[in-house]
């Protein structure tokens, strides 16, 4: 459900648990809090006004990341694959195509092909090569962790950086993942491969993840600060 306080929006999951968490997410600060059942609609609104002031500055923080202008898709432009930086070179052809030189990516387009046109053909093009990495680090750390999803999927999402499906043990991946750095990468898929086994973020959940990448908080960290891209949208 979803409640309004101080003309924020706050979705509210409630579940079995004892404490309430308080969540401001990247990359736009959308908030949601985690409840125990039986606590009351009230006692949660109660809860949310007293950190308000908390959730303003949070949500001011990502308002001041710095976010790139609408894609054109023509020469000059900047765009990240895996945390490098490639300069897009568009070329008329009558053949498509999108190849990676040195720093630069080459588009292949006609020249009248619309901005949305080639968009499509470049979140593709970035799909691939996404799921090329994911194909390889998802069975990694299933084999490390010796929990496994029966697929996975990506897509472009605003608001996550994946999610987990644990009844049908399906993992989806933000698309825009593939311009993260890899390390980023695999804390998202272990992230959510921990979900299959747990649902929330509570002690048990953060355990194994510190048990298995003792690094994680400073991978999100270096996630949650990276400039936020507009690429796509």
């Amino acid at each position: 459900m979803e409640i309004f306080v101080s003309g924020i929006c706050v979705q509210v999951n409630k579940k079995s648990i004892k404490n309430l968490h308080l969540y401001v997410k990247p990359p736009f600060g959308k908030v949601s809090v985690s409840s125990p059942l039986k606590m009351s609609d009230k006692a949660i609104e109660n809860f949310v006004r007293l950190n308000i002031d908390w959730i303003k500055v949070q949500q001011e923080k990502f308002k001041k990341q710095p976010r790139m202008t609408e894609r054109q898709y023509i020469s000059g432009e900047t765009y990240y694959i895996f945390g490098k930086q490639y300069f897009l070179e568009f070329i008329p052809s009558a053949k498509r195509f999108f190849k990676i030189d040195g720093n630069k990516i080459l588009l292949g387009m006609r020249a009248k092909t619309t901005v949305d046109q080639r968009k499509k053909f470049v979140r593709e093009e970035f799909r691939k090569i996404l799921i090329r990495q994911l194909e390889r680090i998802i069975p990694k750390w299933e084999e490390k962790t010796g929990l496994y999803c029966d697929s996975f999927k990506t897509k472009y999402m605003t608001t996550r950086w994946g999610t987990c499906n644990s009844k049908a043990k399906r993992i989806w991946i933000n698309l825009q993942m593939v311009e993260k750095p890899l390390e980023c990468l695999e804390y998202v898929v272990l992230h959510e491969l921990i979900h299959l086994k747990i649902k929330n973020h509570g002690s048990d959940f953060k355990a194994m993840m510190d048990k298995f990448m003792p690094d994680c908080k400073e991978r999100k960290n270096i996630l949650n600060k990276l400039i936020i891209d507009s690429y796509g949208k």
